[in-house]
């Protein structure tokens, strides 16, 4: 059954000026023979209608495919990032790929599970995973049809009033991990490039694992 993204589309609507178009068959044949797992057919359908980059008040990003200048990395180079490997198996062996982020650096990736495809959303901080959905359907006509789906209202205005619209290219992330104790205050958040964001809250969870906290 065809996926409406109609829901989608007014929850999060498109900066036209600032769309990019996505070649899905270089998702597809990254996804296939680089991740081992195939590209969902419902992500097919999604960018080849929506295109990719950000959507709604820059509230989610969804990565392209690195044949445009980008604010940030592209889908493929995301998925390659060093870093994955200290936190989950490879696709081919369960663990996610990630297609889209929230403004706070928190990743919507789909796994593989005994040959079906289930979403899960990521969060960073915490370094928690849930699934919340179990088909494109369901992600799309359900879950993301409302702005504040994935993240904290209260936050999301409060850090926007002392920032502004997520600038293109960087995350909202805390000054204080919560792994440590930080708040989640709209004072404990700042602006980070993705990559800093990352490699900070990766050593701090390696940090708590080796202390035994």
């Amino acid at each position: 059954m065809k996926i409406s993204f109609l829901k989608f589309k007014n929850a999060f609507p498109k900066n036209e000026q600032r769309k990019f178009t996505v070649d899905t068959s270089v998702f597809s044949l990254f996804s296939r023979n680089v991740l081992g797992v195939d590209f969902p057919a419902d992500l097919v359908s999604f960018f080849d209608e929506m295109g990719g980059g950000y959507f709604g008040e820059n509230d989610l990003y969804f990565f392209c495919d690195g044949k445009e200048k980008m604010p940030r990395d592209s889908f493929q180079e995301w998925n390659e990032k060093d870093f994955w490997r200290d936190i989950f198996p490879s696709a081919a062996d369960g663990g996610p790929v990630f297609f889209a982020e929230t403004s706070f650096g928190d990743q919507i990736g789909y796994r593989m599970v005994d040959g079906d495809c289930i979403y899960i959303l990521f969060l960073i901080d915490t370094f928690e995973s849930f699934v919340i959905a179990e088909n494109g359907s369901e992600l799309f006509e359900r879950v993301l049809t409302e702005r504040f789906a994935l993240v904290d209202e209260r936050r999301l205005i409060g850090v926007e009033k002392n920032y502004g619209r997520l600038k293109e290219g960087m995350h909202f992330a805390p000054i204080v991990s919560p792994m440590l104790g930080g708040k989640g205050n709209v004072e404990n958040f700042c602006l980070e490039t993705p990559n800093v964001h990352f490699r900070t809250a990766i050593a701090t969870f390696k940090s708590i694992q080796k202390s035994g906290s």
